[in-house]
């Protein structure tokens, strides 16, 4: 198919142009409208930067993604009842190797007050803000046992002797150890503060919205991408999974 540079440069003018009408109209309504035009513009400056790193994103960096596991997402701008924004989701793949590209997930949502589950999706309660405050709680209890061992450990040291060359040597050495060791836990204690932050910030109850599977790129991907960020390790048990297959079942595979 032989694309002419003319009718590209046409059609983004004409692009521009639609997209430029739409936002000062919203701009000029409403707060309703105000707030999506805001919307629109912040994932059309998303969505250009995914198009941008798309030819060097390269999944192998990211880390292997399993069944159960809980991710943050940004799923866009999206229409009607669609998510759209920054959401949890479950990964649903059972076998997913680092160099694949895509994921499939169900978005999550926070239980709202008063309202019954709709028969389309999953009620999995306190269990994700659950596994995150035990996180929470072990890497703290963690951090404290370093931070006394590596007190205690720096007193012995800055005994030591230093009444010769290689006594001097030898103490350097070991304060450099002790270094490196507290550098380590520094990077512990600032994941505690994210982990606490992404607490303070989560609802207590989810719904997985089992209607709305959707497969994604791992560009989308905001946490984890790593073994150490904020949800690495936080997954749904075996019983909300098994939850999550029966309403798969009912909802999309014929009796």
């Amino acid at each position: 198919m032989n694309i002419e540079k003319e009718n590209v440069i046409k059609n983004k003018n004409e692009a521009i142009k639609i997209l430029n009408n739409y936002l000062d109209t919203c701009i000029s309504t409403d707060i309703k409208h105000l707030k999506k035009a805001n919307l629109i513009s912040y994932w059309l400056k998303d969505y250009i930067r995914y198009i941008e790193n798309e030819e060097t994103f390269s999944c192998d960096k990211l880390k292997k993604y399993n069944r159960g596991d809980i991710i943050k997402v940004n799923l866009g701008f999206n229409i009607g009842n669609e998510e759209g924004g920054l959401h949890y989701c479950v990964v649903l793949d059972v076998l997913n190797a680092k160099k694949y590209s895509t994921l499939t997930v169900v978005p999550l949502t926070s239980q709202k007050t008063n309202k019954t589950t709709p028969n389309s999706a999953i009620l999995l309660g306190t269990e994700i803000y659950d596994n995150l405050s035990t996180k929470n709680k072990n890497l703290k209890e963690n951090a404290t046992k370093k931070s006394k061992e590596y007190a205690d450990e720096l007193k012995i040291i800055s005994a030591l002797p230093e009444n010769n060359e290689d006594e001097k040597i030898i103490k350097t050495v070991k304060l450099n150890n002790i270094s490196e060791k507290m550098k380590l836990l520094k990077n512990d204690i600032d994941l505690i503060d994210k982990v606490e932050k992404e607490i303070s910030q989560m609802k207590n109850g989810s719904i997985a919205l089992i209607n709305q599977i959707t497969t994604i790129s791992k560009q989308r991907i905001y946490n984890p991408k790593s073994d150490v960020d904020v949800l690495a390790g936080i997954r749904l048990s075996n019983n909300s999974l098994d939850l999550i297959d029966e309403k798969i079942k009912r909802l999309f595979i014929k009796n």
